[in-house]
């Protein structure tokens, strides 16, 4: 048996998460994130092999699923995270910290919440038990048997790990925290490190993530083939991966302006719907910008807002921060 402690964060994008092994000789030093995309494919839709490290063949609860890279395109486009992607991706992100075959294994999990849940309490102690589950959870990952327990389990704001991880860059200020993730963006104002009123300071906008960005990528690249026929999502999803879209496989200079107007035409929006919560940025010491979608603005938003800063490795900001709170409150467990 092991006892795991284990900070999560998943996302609708990727899932991210971050664990070690509780013993005699605890060292964080070496733990880093682990990721893999929030995909999955039900293999009653027809069979197909497991290729790739990116990828895993899951058995739960009498359902058989690929869930990574090979689990096809995005297709959960819910605001909820109560729906079985969520949880398949949470317990398989969970056995990457476990022996398998072994039994009674105990997992202290501190978790990324949905604001809007952490909002309402009945929908936090209903978040909670639905991955929580009831009592020792069973599944399959690559051909391995793995059992386990979530003994305890905490929930924290998607988006406050910043605030954990560099403490520092709150004391004493005002700090704007914006966080991108595949669905919508968060917004969560600090003032000397707390949310001083988080029904007001603390907000979601859902449809405002890398959805929404990839969709104005695909309206830039319609205006600029000027042929009539809507770019499909993925091409405009690798396009902005690229920066640019593709002219017979050769880099075609003449899309990179548009992509940038679409850049700039998401991240307005982002700005204009924190002011219409009554929060002007530019009076902020700093607006600090997580998630991974961030890292497609990093041009738009320091442009936009002098006093903005990018956090590092900002796709698991949220993750290596609330690590650290889980080390801190379950190192001791055993």
């Amino acid at each position: 048996m092991s006892s795991v402690v284990i900070s999560l964060d998943p996302g609708k994008d990727t899932t991210k998460v971050m664990g070690v092994v509780l013993g005699n000789n605890l060292k964080l030093d070496g733990a880093k994130p682990k990721h893999f995309l929030s995909r999955m494919y039900d293999l009653t839709d027809g069979y197909i092999d497991v290729e790739g490290d990116d990828s895993h063949k899951v058995v739960f609860d009498e359902g058989e699923y690929i869930v990574g890279k090979q689990g096809g395109e995005r297709k959960n486009f819910e605001t909820s995270k109560e729906n079985l992607l969520h949880k398949i991706c949470s317990y398989v992100s969970i056995t990457q910290y476990l022996q398998p075959g072994t039994k009674d294994n105990k997992v202290y999990l501190v978790l990324a919440c949905p604001i809007t849940v952490l909002s309402n309490e009945d929908a936090k102690q209903s978040y909670k038990s639905f991955i929580k589950g009831d009592g020792v959870i069973k599944i399959n990952v690559d051909d391995n048997d793995f059992e386990f327990e979530i003994a305890e389990i905490m929930l924290k704001a998607e988006g406050s790990g910043v605030r954990y991880l560099t403490p520092e860059l709150f004391t004493d200020k005002k700090v704007g925290v914006i966080d991108f993730g595949g669905q919508n963006m968060t917004f969560t104002l600090f003032t000397d490190g707390s949310c001083a009123n988080p029904q007001k300071d603390r907000f979601a906008e859902d449809f405002l993530g890398a959805v929404q960005l990839i969709n104005y990528v695909s309206d830039a690249l319609t205006d600029h083939n000027k042929k009539g026929n809507r770019v499909n999502v993925n091409v405009a999803e690798e396009a902005l991966d690229r920066g640019y879209g593709l002219d017979f496989g050769k880099k075609d200079e003449t899309t990179v302006e548009y992509i940038k107007k679409a850049k700039i035409r998401f991240f307005d929006e982002a700005c204009e719907q924190i002011a219409r919560h009554g929060i002007s940025l530019r009076d902020l010491d700093t607006v600090i910008c997580v998630g991974g979608t961030t890292q497609h603005l990093t041009d738009e938003i320091t442009d936009k807002l002098p006093n903005s800063m990018i956090a590092t490795n900002s796709q698991f900001t949220t993750v290596e921060g609330l690590f650290k709170i889980a080390v801190k409150k379950y190192g001791k467990a055993i």
